[in-house]
């Protein structure tokens, strides 16, 4: 049953891309066509691009909060702790 589902799945994705390879070839031989391909492109890149961004943000925003709680500890560790007695 699996090696049937994969064996569908593999034509059905070779279909579709041979399919917008085909519809590609004729777009690009338009003015317009060119344009919107040309915009379509620019639109993935700068998506992966803002992408790329939140992930470093999102890295920095982890360290950052490392270092702080690694501040906390040492400035804590010098400090005599108070006692409720």
């Amino acid at each position: 049953m699996r090696a049937r589902e994969l064996f569908l799945q593999s034509c059905f994705f070779t279909i579709s891309c041979l399919t917008l390879l085909f519809l590609l070839s004729i777009a690009v031989h338009f003015p317009s066509g060119r344009v919107l391909f040309a915009v379509l492109v620019s639109v993935i890149c700068l998506s992966a691009e803002c992408f790329a961004l939140f992930k470093v943000a999102q890295s920095l925003w982890r360290w950052s909060g490392k270092a702080v709680l690694a501040i906390l500890r040492i400035a804590h560790s010098g400090q005599p702790s108070r006692s409720f007695d």
